[in-house]
């Protein structure tokens, strides 16, 4: 016997020692399961051998011989009891009720037959079965190898422990290898003898292997745990075609998918579900076959995936060309397959080739425009549907793109003569979306409406195709350029909930309910909005800097200067990266009133420049145009250059018949001059504060109400006014991240001071002194000083700029009050 024959016992820890079959009176009885090819037929002629040397008479059951003529002191070997007879099968177990009488039977773990099983347990009445499991949980070292580690876990894994499986692989395994990576021919040279046992098994259970190899959904339901499924998922293990998981190891899969034709790889790539197909190892059967019918079903299998699994699809039609699909067939196919999985370079690649086309289809110049336009370059998408000759759904889309650069639409083209035809949701949705983009732009008071119904339609028309913009972002953009929040936040809302675009759609919509957020004083919700935004398909650039942008304005309404400051470098090259465009007309104005707090106004300049030449170019649509001449007048105001703001405020007054939010704007911006020029009316600026906060723009109403705090001398003034600045921007909750630090949340650190010592903290943020402050609060300047110890030693304050840090936290829902009096 040589050492690999022996292989399976010495696996065992040498269980199969004469000694260890014996019963305490010294009979040799046992019964030994093992799948075929474990090595139970070995066994049994080791047993025999050793007994034979020790002067134990054996005899070895085969033919007809009646168990029954056999003497008790004779050990009786049976290979295969599972097989035999049940004449004989009764025989012997009359004889295992006799504890002097030596009995030795190996079988198969399948579903045994009633009598089997009675047999089984009558030995087992003695000692437990020894059973030749799979080897996978035998140590590396008992297979033999010159170095068992790397190539011992290797090929266990490979054979999935099946002792069959393993002998073939070590009889193919080089004795001087010591480095598994050139282990893949070992399966090449075992997978004739793989066939040769998968054919050879009952036609059921083959049949069972292949499925489960090949992944299809009958195989599915077959290891789903139902009594005949499960029996059968028995008799695979048994035959040895099955590890103990009830899966084929991963040599018994390759040899099969290798070896499938190819009307079953048309069958398992047409019916196969998708989690079957995204397993890699499914397809590697297939590598180096070149067949016409497997590329074709893969092609048709990825297009009907690529707006449900794009990154199926994406695999699925790579797999088709490296089956023999021409490439430049699939070239429309695979660019939308990469732009919808956020590799806009990859697609853009492709698309150049295809719009060298004089006769580039609808479908082309769709996607060629949506790559520019989420590359941040809207104009090169404008430019994209001028080049081409578009039919009408195409033109609607070519004048979205045409005004998001700040270019007057072209007349939308006639329409055909012809039959007509029943209206569908999406052209519905595109008639309306055009509609309501063109009456916004005409300053016409119904276009929120109409844009409204359009991205409702869009998103039940379960429309994926490629677009410059959604249409649920247009018309929650013209809402917000309305002062109308909560249309804005419904529209964006149910778009989520559709979700309109796909998945695909998603990242941009959750930039949008977390800009809304941040609008709406929510700053959790914006946090988590913009957190799932960046955590699904890779951003564009469009789509990066908005996120970027929403991270500093997050920074600018909740945290300090310096705060902000180390949100602006880290996220500067981030917002850099594109052009204005008429849709990101809201994220740019942050960013230039950002810019002027920081004292870095002139880095801006170009972008802020560009953006107020698309909406002029536009005729100035207020719904658009109003938040932007905002941004201007705030400008104006950080930067102390109030003849900057005279263009801004003009433009506002101008639309403010016409349009609710540049109205409010427009009387905010009369009383924010009165105010910087000391002319402090506590009623007009509350209401004209509480007026912004009405149209979406409550943070900018609480600095109005800071900045008149900070320009008064009357106590009461004072008070009312940092009362209303506090409520339109409330201190934000503390969050986890703080308790992990162990930073004192701005709550837990304000609601430490007594309602009268927030008072003198609010004067003390305004730069009063002590005296100053006695004569505001009617107390002593001692009675101040010593309110102010007190509130040093409460917030650990180690000095005078500690102190005032501290308190602008606290006090001020960490700048929102202290912006407002120190900006």
């Amino acid at each position: 016997m040589t050492e690999r024959d022996d292989f399976p016992l010495r696996a065992l820890h040498r269980a199969s020692e004469i000694d260890d079959l014996r019963l305490p009176g010294g009979t040799v009885r046992a019964v030994v399961s093992g799948t075929a090819g474990s090595g139970k037929t070995t066994l049994l002629r080791r047993v025999a051998r050793l007994l034979a040397e020790e002067g134990t008479e054996v005899a070895i059951l085969g033919g007809d011989a009646d168990p029954a003529a056999i003497p008790e002191h004779v050990v009786l070997l049976v290979d295969d009891a599972h097989l035999l007879s049940a004449r004989a099968v009764t025989a012997l177990a009359m004889r295992a009720e006799n504890p002097a009488a030596g009995l030795v039977a190996t079988l198969r773990p399948c579903p045994l037959r009633a009598d089997v099983g009675e047999l089984t347990r009558r030995l087992e009445q003695d000692r437990p079965a020894l059973v030749l499991d799979d080897l996978r949980q035998v140590r590396p070292d008992a297979i033999p190898l010159p170095d068992p580690g790397p190539c011992g876990r290797d090929i266990l894994r490979r054979t999935g422990g099946i002792p069959w499986l393993v002998r073939e692989c070590l009889d193919a395994h080089d004795p001087g290898c010591t480095d598994p990576s050139g282990h893949s021919v070992l399966e090449l040279l075992i997978r004739p003898r793989i066939h040769h046992r998968v054919m050879s098994a009952p036609p059921d259970v083959r049949g069972l292997v292949e499925e489960l190899s090949l992944g299809t959904a009958s195989a599915t339901r077959a290891a789903d745990g139902q009594d005949e499924a499960s029996a059968l998922v028995a008799e695979a293990y048994a035959e040895g075609l099955l590890s103990s998981d009830g899966r084929p190891a991963p040599s018994v899969a390759a040899a099969i998918r290798a070896l499938a034709p190819a009307s079953r790889w048309v069958e398992v790539i047409r019916c196969s579900p998708s989690t079957a197909l995204r397993d890699e190892r499914l397809f590697d059967g297939l590598d180096g076959r070149l067949d016409e019918r497997i590329a074709a079903s893969l092609i048709e299998r990825g297009r009907t995936e690529t707006h449900r699994d794009p990154a199926l699809a994406d695999a699925l039609l790579a797999r088709a060309v490296s089956c023999g699909a021409d490439p430049s067939a699939l070239a429309v196919e695979r660019a939308r397959t990469s732009w919808e999985l956020g590799r806009l370079d990859e697609s853009g690649v492709l698309l150049d080739a295809l719009l060298r086309s004089p006769d580039a289809s609808p479908a082309v110049v769709d996607l060629a425009a949506a790559v520019w336009a989420e590359r941040g370059m809207m104009s090169l998408a404008a430019e994209t549907y001028r080049a081409s000759s578009a039919d009408a759904a195409v033109s609607i889309r070519a004048r979205v793109a045409s005004a998001a650069a700040g270019r007057v639409p072209p007349p939308p083209p006639p329409v055909q003569s012809g039959p007509p035809t029943p209206p569908s949701t999406l052209r519905v949705a595109d008639d309306l979306l055009d509609r309501g983009l063109m009456a916004t732009l005409r300053g016409a008071e119904d276009g929120l409406p109409e844009l409204q119904g359009a991205s409702e339609l869009y998103t039940a028309a379960v429309e994926e195709s490629p677009s410059v913009e959604l249409p649920a972002v247009i018309a929650a953009a013209a809402a917000i350029g309305e002062g109308d929040l909560k249309t804005a936040q419904t529209i964006v809302d149910d778009a989520v909930k559709g979700p309109q675009a796909g998945e695909r759609g998603r990242s941009r919509l959750e930039l949008w309910a977390a800009w809304i957020a941040l609008q709406r004083e929510h700053p959790a919700e914006a946090r988590a909005a913009l957190e799932r935004a960046v955590s699904g398909r890779p951003l564009g650039a469009r789509d990066d800097a908005m996120a970027a942008t929403l991270t500093i304005g997050l920074a600018r309404r909740y945290d300090d200067t310096a705060g902000l400051g180390a949100a602006w470098e880290a996220e500067r090259s981030r917002i850099s990266r594109i052009e204005p465009d008429l849709f990101t007309l809201l994220p740019l104005a942050e960013l230039v009133i950002a810019s002027a707090r920081l004292g870095r106004a002139e880095t801006m300049q170009p972008a802020f420049d560009r953006a107020l030449r698309i909406v002029a170019d536009l005729g100035d649509p207020p719904v658009w145009a109003a938040p932007l001449h905002w941004a201007g007048i705030q400008r104006g105001i950080l930067l102390n250059n109030p003849g900057a703001l005279t263009a801004h405020a003009r433009a506002l007054v101008a639309a403010a018949p016409h349009n609710r939010l540049a109205a409010q704007m427009a009387r905010a911006g009369k009383v924010w001059t009165s105010v910087l020029s000391g002319a402090v009316d506590a009623g007009a600026v509350e209401e004209a504060a509480r007026g912004l906060a009405v149209v979406g723009f409550a943070w900018d109403g609480a600095r109005l109400a800071g900045h008149g705090a900070s320009r008064s001398e009357d106590r009461r003034t004072i008070a009312r006014l940092l009362a209303c600045a506090r409520e339109l921007h409330p201190r934000e909750a503390p969050r986890a991240a703080d308790d992990a630090t162990g930073a004192a949340p701005a709550d837990t650190a304000g609601s430490a001071l007594s309602e009268r010592e927030r008072e003198v903290a609010e004067l003390v943020l305004q730069g009063k002194t002590y005296a100053e402050i006695g004569a505001a609060m009617f107390i002593s300047p001692r009675t101040a000083e010593h309110h102010i110890a007190h509130i040093r030693r409460r917030l650990e304050a180690t000095s005078r700029s500690d102190l005032l840090s501290k308190l602008r936290i606290a006090i001020a829902g960490s700048a929102g009050v202290a912006e407002a009096v120190t900006g």
